[in-house]
């Protein structure tokens, strides 16, 4: 709930009522521990974001996870680093696990999903701009990491949240820069 009262922390240190500008006040102190828990997830993998594959790629979880932080670390940036905001966007663009470096977001990068499970699959093409889920490292045998667009679990992209949330932390990179 942190990023949800971050982006009205303003408001309630101005309110004139006591128990709200008390509920600052706790909320203040509640901070260290969240960007404790935050870091500790960061530091997991070699990517510094959370990375829990399941049986599809993180990837969408991560930009998620990203667009959430960036309001704590701009509401609280002494407590909340924006190094998450950035290590995501990394990780879409390419850092990420297994032999395929390429970039999540099609059509974004010298190397990106452009063989994506959606509507046009059969076409093997893609949609620019659509953001695939992303590397789960299914074994024996790594499916995700082939070239095929009705793997729905690693190539499936959308326009919907996945697209809008790479676009604002594209969006945030550069106004941050």
């Amino acid at each position: 709930m942190g990023w949800h009262i971050a982006r009205i922390d303003k408001t309630l240190r101005a309110s004139s009522n006591r128990k709200v500008r008390k509920l600052a006040q706790d909320i203040d102190k509640a901070l260290p521990a969240l960007a404790t828990q935050i870091e500790s997830q960061t530091k997991e993998t070699p990517y510094g974001v959370p990375y829990r594959p399941q049986i599809w790629g993180a990837g969408w979880d991560i930009q998620s996870f990203a667009f959430r932080h960036y309001f704590l670390a701009k509401a609280y940036p002494k407590v909340f680093s924006m190094a998450p905001v950035w290590n995501a966007l990394n990780f879409v663009l390419g850092c990420h696990p297994g032999s395929n470096s390429a970039s999540f977001a099609s059509g974004v990068g010298a190397t990106s999903a452009t063989v994506a499970y959606g509507a046009n699959r059969a076409d093997w093409s893609y949609i620019p701009g659509g953001v695939v889920s992303g590397t789960a490292l299914i074994r024996p045998d790594f499916p995700e990491l082939l070239r095929f667009p009705f793997l729905w679990q690693q190539t499936e992209y959308c326009l919907g949240g996945a697209s809008s949330h790479y676009m604002f932390l594209a969006l945030a990179a550069a106004h941050e820069w």
